[in-house]
Order: C-alpha cells, then structure tokens, then sequence
C-alpha cells in the first residue's frame, strides 16, 4: 500500500485488517505524531525507532 499507516482511514483500516495485523506485528517503529506503530519505517510518516525491550 502506497499510504503511510497514519493516513489510513476507518474503512481502510476496517478493509485491510489482515494487511494491518501483519504491518503492525513486532513493531520496531512508532509515528512521533500519532503513536501508531510498525515493523518498517516505510509504514509511518515520521518514524522513530523504538527501544529494544529486554
């Protein structure tokens, strides 16, 4: 999908939960303004790397 995460809407999200599960599914990433997160940086328009939990 060529839209960041942070720009999917209810029905988008609604239609594509599948593609949404695995986007989401161990994520390394989190948008700095709206919190979601991701496993690739693509995913999200102002990615941050989250910290390794131990």
């Amino acid at each position: 999908m060529a839209k960041t995460l942070c720009k999917w809407k209810k029905k988008e999200i609604e239609k594509n939960v599948h593609e949404l599960a695995s986007i989401v599914d161990k994520p390394n990433f989190a948008c700095k303004d709206c919190a979601r997160a991701a496993h690739n940086k693509n995913y999200l328009c102002k990615p941050i790397k989250l910290p390794l939990s131990h």
